[in-house]
């Protein structure tokens, strides 16, 4: 219960009906297309790195990133703040990938990586985003377009 009010259950709330802003219809989509064929991985080969002795710096990065995503890419948004965070998340993702090539791999390691890879996402959407749109405002597009348009991020190939 939250403030007085039930919980909903599956199958209630707004996600669990087809709305006017056609998100369901926008993930069909996205399930109806095309796959696209990623290349394999190599194999882990754990015999080149050591231990962390730095978790500390693990802790600040995530800290760090919970910072500026609240500070940079809140409520109330400009273009200026969306370019810093993705700045700073580029900053961290290049931070991460040195790790995992010298440290071993840990669950707040991970962690780590996989809330970059959101934040990434979140930036990216809302720079493609030229409108200010149900909960977010952009002091730099304050108005909200007569219809909404598809938000669907496709992957870029690396």
């Amino acid at each position: 219960m939250v403030r007085g009010h039930p919980l909903p259950t599956a199958g209630e709330g707004p996600a669990a009906r087809d709305s006017d802003d056609g998100v369901r219809g926008s993930a069909r989509e996205a399930a109806a297309a095309p796959s696209v064929d990623l290349p394999l991985l190599p194999a882990w080969d754990e015999s080149r790195v050591t231990n962390a002795d730095e978790e500390v710096v693990i802790a600040h990065n995530w800290d760090e990133l919970r910072r500026f995503m609240w500070n940079y890419v809140g409520i109330v948004r400009t273009t200026k703040r969306l370019e810093r965070a993705q700045h700073r998340i580029k900053l961290l993702k290049e931070e991460i990938d040195e790790y995992y090539r010298n440290f071993r791999v840990t669950n707040d390691l991970l962690e780590l990586r996989n809330l970059v890879e959101v934040a990434h996402l979140i930036v990216r959407s809302a720079l493609s985003r030229h409108e200010s749109r149900g909960l977010h405002f952009s002091r730099d597009y304050p108005d909200t377009l007569p219809k909404a348009l598809p938000s669907v991020l496709t992957p870029r190939r690396r």
